[in-house]
Protein backbone atom coordinates (compact mmCIF):
# COMPACT_ATOMS: atom_id res chain seq x y z
CA UNK A 1 0.00 0.00 0.00
CA UNK A 2 1.67 3.80 -1.20
CA UNK A 3 2.01 6.22 1.38
CA UNK A 4 -0.60 9.32 1.38
CA UNK A 5 0.59 12.54 1.28
CA UNK A 6 0.24 14.76 4.53
CA UNK A 7 -1.75 17.63 4.36
CA UNK A 8 0.84 21.10 3.95
CA UNK A 9 -0.70 22.28 6.91
CA UNK A 10 -0.75 19.51 9.23
CA UNK A 11 3.09 18.64 8.45
CA UNK A 12 3.47 22.47 9.15
CA UNK A 13 1.73 22.43 12.22
CA UNK A 14 3.41 19.15 12.96
CA UNK A 15 6.81 20.44 12.83
CA UNK A 16 5.94 23.30 14.91
CA UNK A 17 4.91 21.68 17.66
CA UNK A 18 8.57 19.36 17.14
CA UNK A 19 10.23 22.69 18.04
CA UNK A 20 7.75 23.82 20.37
CA UNK A 21 9.48 21.05 22.57
CA UNK A 22 7.31 17.89 22.07
CA UNK A 23 8.56 14.40 20.99
CA UNK A 24 7.78 13.42 17.39
CA UNK A 25 5.17 10.91 18.68
CA UNK A 26 3.51 12.96 20.49
CA UNK A 27 3.13 15.96 18.33
CA UNK A 28 2.32 13.23 15.60
CA UNK A 29 -0.99 12.38 18.17
CA UNK A 30 -1.93 16.01 18.55
CA UNK A 31 -2.15 16.57 14.31
CA UNK A 32 -3.82 13.12 14.29
CA UNK A 33 -0.94 11.39 11.57
CA UNK A 34 1.00 8.00 12.82
CA UNK A 35 4.19 8.18 14.49
CA UNK A 36 5.33 6.56 11.17
CA UNK A 37 4.13 9.33 9.20
CA UNK A 38 5.72 12.03 11.71
CA UNK A 39 8.98 10.15 11.02
CA UNK A 40 9.29 10.42 7.76
CA UNK A 41 8.31 13.62 7.71
CA UNK A 42 11.20 14.64 9.75
CA UNK A 43 13.51 13.32 7.07
CA UNK A 44 12.23 16.44 5.10
CA UNK A 45 14.55 18.95 5.05
CA UNK A 46 11.86 22.16 4.60
CA UNK A 47 9.98 20.07 7.99
CA UNK A 48 13.18 20.43 9.88
CA UNK A 49 13.64 23.89 8.95
CA UNK A 50 10.58 24.67 10.31
CA UNK A 51 11.03 22.80 13.51
CA UNK A 52 15.14 24.97 13.90
CA UNK A 53 12.84 28.33 12.97
CA UNK A 54 10.06 27.67 15.89
CA UNK A 55 12.91 26.60 17.82
CA UNK A 56 14.53 29.32 17.49
CA UNK A 57 11.79 31.81 18.25
CA UNK A 58 10.74 29.60 21.00
CA UNK A 59 14.07 30.56 22.36
CA UNK A 60 13.46 34.52 22.80
CA UNK A 61 11.21 34.05 25.53
CA UNK A 62 12.99 32.59 28.68
CA UNK A 63 9.42 32.46 30.54
CA UNK A 64 8.14 30.15 27.78
CA UNK A 65 11.55 27.82 28.07
CA UNK A 66 11.24 27.89 31.87
CA UNK A 67 8.00 26.56 31.45
CA UNK A 68 8.83 23.75 28.70
CA UNK A 69 11.66 22.16 30.90
CA UNK A 70 10.19 22.77 34.35
CA UNK A 71 10.99 20.00 36.93
CA UNK A 72 9.62 19.91 40.76
CA UNK A 73 12.11 19.85 43.63
CA UNK A 74 12.95 16.09 43.04
CA UNK A 75 13.50 16.88 39.13
CA UNK A 76 11.03 15.36 38.26
CA UNK A 77 8.99 16.88 34.80
CA UNK A 78 6.45 18.92 36.13
CA UNK A 79 3.85 17.97 33.80
CA UNK A 80 1.19 21.00 34.93
CA UNK A 81 3.90 23.88 34.40
CA UNK A 82 5.15 22.28 31.08
CA UNK A 83 1.53 22.34 29.74
CA UNK A 84 1.12 26.12 30.74
CA UNK A 85 4.59 26.24 28.43
CA UNK A 86 3.13 24.77 25.62
CA UNK A 87 0.07 26.80 25.76
CA UNK A 88 1.66 29.80 26.04
CA UNK A 89 4.13 28.64 23.20
CA UNK A 90 1.40 28.04 20.82
CA UNK A 91 -0.74 31.36 21.75
CA UNK A 92 2.53 33.13 21.21
CA UNK A 93 2.89 30.93 18.04
CA UNK A 94 -0.35 31.54 16.99
CA UNK A 95 -0.38 35.54 17.46
CA UNK A 96 2.78 35.19 14.95
CA UNK A 97 1.12 33.48 12.06
CA UNK A 98 -1.98 35.68 12.23
CA UNK A 99 -4.15 34.19 14.74
CA UNK A 100 -4.43 30.83 13.03
CA UNK A 101 -3.90 28.32 16.21
CA UNK A 102 -4.50 24.52 16.07
CA UNK A 103 -5.66 23.01 12.73
CA UNK A 104 -10.03 22.89 13.15
CA UNK A 105 -11.13 20.12 14.93
CA UNK A 106 -7.36 18.97 15.97
CA UNK A 107 -6.99 19.31 20.23
CA UNK A 108 -3.52 19.31 21.60
CA UNK A 109 -3.93 16.94 24.74
CA UNK A 110 -1.00 16.08 27.14
CA UNK A 111 -1.52 13.07 29.45
CA UNK A 112 -0.61 13.07 32.80
CA UNK A 113 2.01 10.19 33.96
CA UNK A 114 0.29 8.22 36.59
Amino acid sequence: MGQQPVDKEVAHRFAELVGLGLTQHEAARAVGIGTRTGERLMTKPEIRQIVEQTRRAGDGDPTIRALLEATDEAGNADWERRLEGAELALADLAGENGGRGLLPGVELRFPLPR
